[in-house]
């Protein structure tokens, strides 16, 4: 999945010059880059429901400061700064998702593709509730990939709705920032 994403990114910079590639690149991973390994695993966990109210509260303004400063050091405008930390956000608990599901045998690409996720999809926003058009679409999915929804645990199910959710938003962040 990371090596399609990488592939996709690819694409989507191909037009641009190779200073202006790194820029862009630099812009969208510094977020990312900078919160440790330890904070990215809570924030994971965390947008997938665990933890308390006080640790998400905390590990928002983490994630805030780290956010600020990245904003700064590649001249952010003011009025993407929300859009940029929701991405960030939104892309860190993507990817602890789509480790973290990978762990239970399935594929984020299965949800991708029914979804229709991606650099150039139609990338649903899912922000407030997903209907049960889209649940169904994705349940369906996995059925014809050989999964047997009724072993399914309604953990994973949940699980799968964050990273739903979390691609959503970072799909269409992403597009808001314009780079």
């Amino acid at each position: 999945m990371i090596k399609g994403l990488m592939a996709g990114a690819a694409l989507a910079f191909a037009g641009l010059p190779g200073a202006a590639l790194a820029q862009e690149g630099a812009k969208l991973d510094c977020v990312v880059t900078s919160v440790p390994e330890g904070t990215k695993n809570s924030i994971g966990a965390s947008m997938a429901g665990g933890g308390d109210e006080a640790t998400r509260e905390a590990l928002f303004k983490q994630l805030a400061t780290i956010t600020d400063d990245c904003v700064a050091r590649h001249g952010i405008a003011a009025e993407q700064k929300g859009h940029y930390f929701d991405y960030s956000l939104a892309r860190i608990s993507r990817e602890w998702l789509m480790g973290d599901i990978s762990k239970l045998n399935l594929s984020t690409v299965v949800v991708d593709k029914a979804l229709d996720f991606g650099p150039n999809g139609a990338n649903p926003d899912l922000s407030a509730d997903m209907t049960e058009d889209q649940i169904m679409k994705i349940v369906q999915a996995y059925i014809e990939n050989g999964v047997d929804i009724e072993k399914v645990d309604g953990t994973v199910g949940e699980k799968v709705g964050a990273y739903a959710a979390a691609t959503s938003i970072y799909w269409n962040k992403r597009k808001l920032l314009g780079f």
